[in-house]
């Protein structure tokens, strides 16, 4: 097995960060648009349950206020 060059190494990289970007790009135009980005792990996906419920909550304590 050969060792990876420099270039080959360049070029991962590269392809790497044009993946992340186009993803990153696809994700915030789908989010522009009203779909919902699905939580990548079942912790994050429990976590923005929580956050969800906090904010409704927040929202009826301002609005009880007022």
């Amino acid at each position: 097995m050969s060792e990876p060059t420099i270039i080959g190494l360049f070029i991962g990289t590269l392809g790497l960060a044009a993946f992340v970007i186009a993803a990153w790009k696809l994700a915030s135009w789908l989010a522009q648009r009203g779909y919902v980005i699905r939580p990548v792990s079942w912790m994050d996906q429990q976590m923005t349950k929580i956050e969800k419920a906090s904010a409704e909550k927040r929202g009826a304590a301002e609005t009880r206020r007022d």
